[in-house]
C-alpha cells in the first residue's frame, strides 16, 4: 500500500473549508485528474453514501467509487475507495493561528500484482503525490479568492 500525506495552511475557518470540500460536484475544479463526480444524495455527510469518480492518470481513466466512512463537520471526512484503485482518502481540518491546516492523506493500492506495484513506484506514486499537493494549493486559491 502506498501512503501519501500533504498539508497546507488556508486562511479560512474550518467551516468554510468544509463547505467547499464536501461539495463533491466541485472536486473537478480543484483536484487534478478528477474529471467527473456523480454523488449520491447525502454524500459525504451520510456514512455509506457513495460518489462515482472518473479520475484520469497517465492517460488512463480510472473509475473509482468513494464511499463515505466518516464525516465530522469542520474537522474531518474520510472515504473508502473501490475500483481501479482501492484504499482510503482522509482530510483533517485543524485550526492553526488565524487559519486552518488542511491535511490530505491518500492510502491506496493499484491492482495488477507485481506489475501494478512497479507501475505505482515508477509513475503513479509521483503523479498522485503531485496531484495531492496541487489539489491543496488549488483548494487554498479557490477558498482564499
Amino acid at each position: 500500500m502506498t501512503v501519501l500525506e500533504r498539508s497546507i495552511l488556508i486562511n479560512a475557518t474550518p467551516d468554510t473549508i468544509d463547505a467547499f470540500t464536501s461539495d463533491a460536484t466541485r472536486w473537478p475544479e480543484w483536484y487534478p485528474g478528477v474529471e467527473q463526480v456523480t454523488p449520491d444524495v447525502g454524500f459525504p455527510q451520510q456514512p455509506g453514501a457513495t460518489a462515482k469518480i472518473v479520475y484520469k492518470a497517465v492517460g488512463t481513466h480510472f473509475n473509482i467509487t468513494f464511499t463515505s466512512t466518516e464525516y465530522d463537520f469542520g474537522r474531518s471526512l474520510a472515504y473508502k475507495m473501490d475500483g481501479m484503485m482501492t484504499g482510503m482518502v482522509r482530510y483533517t481540518l485543524t485550526p492553526e493561528g488565524g487559519g486552518t491546516r488542511v491535511t490530505g492523506r491518500f492510502d491506496y493500492d493499484v491492482p495488477g500484482g507485481g506489475l501494478g506495484k512497479i507501475l505505482d513506484k515508477l509513475v503513479l506514486e509521483r503523479m498522485n503525490a503531485e496531484n495531492l499537493e496541487k489539489s491543496l494549493a488549488n483548494m487554498k486559491a479557490h477558498i482564499e479568492g
